[in-house]
């Protein structure tokens, strides 16, 4: 148990650290989105280019990660819609916050608390899960948005291909993959760059997901908040190691595949929320809930799994 109090703390410290520093305006509120957008797009993908290169991947069990974890977002993606299926009178902005709040999963958290717990081999099996996961996700999401909340203009073939296209995490693990496969090695200099851009990304990242707490009207959304995150820390983790131990998953390779199935939704959620037209103030309190609630399910969790 000390071993993974010693991989939580400073995880929840960090964040702690960014929600005081935003409540008591000891940063001006401009810092928080400037710092996002820098880990988003520049430290993170320089954290998963790193990560993903710098190991071969033919020995380990990719294929049934890639099976674990994407049999797991579809899942999850089908218990949201089965619920809706028998409460249609969910209005269709606040289903794509369910959705995002029982689908999506908080990147930085589920990184550092894989490299936490089990080092640079953990860190390398969650950033190569990640990357599968976070295409699918992106995919379900904007597609649910463009289906649920079109406004008339609807989502184009050509901008969705294009926000794919452009999203950092993405380029970042088909650079890595690629750079891997190819079995060129990157230069000294060129790899320190990385190395040093991704040790900035997770106190950066966390700070900023302590930094983006809400406080919003919660019993107004009880319902979406209670649905979501049954899904997020029951459901998900549970289909996550049944799929696992299913396919002969084991050791690190299975406790990090669960692990990424039991973080809180990803804070980006809200940005993609405003922009798409879903109720960003429900998922605002779904982000709020699930991150305060993940400080106590996720040592239980990782207890259970190792």
């Amino acid at each position: 148990m000390s071993t993974i109090a010693d991989a939580l703390i400073p995880v929840l410290a960090l964040i702690f650290v960014g929600f005081l520093i935003q409540r008591t305006a000891f940063l001006p509120p401009t810092f928080w989105p400037g710092a996002e957008k820098l880990t988003y797009f520049l430290l993170m993908p320089a954290t998963l280019i790193h990560s993903l290169s710098g190991k071969e991947i033919g020995s380990l069990p990719w294929l049934k990660i890639l099976v674990t974890v994407e049999g797991g977002v579809l899942a999850s993606a089908l218990l949201v819609m089965v619920w809706w299926l028998f409460n249609r009178r969910t209005e269709a902005p606040v289903l794509t916050s369910l959705f995002q709040g029982g689908v999506r999963f908080n990147t930085f958290v589920a990184l550092a608390l894989a490299e936490n717990l089990y080092g640079r081999d953990g860190l390398f099996l969650a950033a190569m899960a990640a990357g599968f996961m976070i295409i699918l996700i992106n995919i379900l999401c904007v597609s649910l948005f463009s289906l649920a909340v079109g406004n008339g203009s609807g989502i184009s073939v050509r901008r969705f291909l294009r926000d794919l296209l452009r999203n950092p995490l993405i380029i970042g693990c088909l650079i890595g993959v690629g750079i891997n496969a190819s079995g060129i090695k990157l230069p000294t200099a060129i790899d320190g760059i990385l190395s040093l851009g991704g040790k900035a990304a997770f106190p950066v990242g966390l700070m900023a997901v302590g930094a983006a707490y809400r406080a919003g009207n919660l019993i107004l959304h009880w319902q979406p908040l209670m649905v979501s995150s049954t899904i997020q820390f029951l459901c998900k983790p549970l289909i996550a190691w049944g799929l696992a131990t299913a396919l002969g998953l084991t050791g690190v390779a299975l406790n990090v595949t669960v692990l990424l199935f039991s973080v809180p939704t990803a804070p980006s959620a809200y940005i993609l929320s405003r922009q798409m037209g879903g109720d960003h103030d429900s998922m605002a309190a779904i982000i709020t809930v699930q991150t305060c609630l993940s400080f106590l399910t996720l040592p239980i969790t990782i207890w259970l799994i190792s």
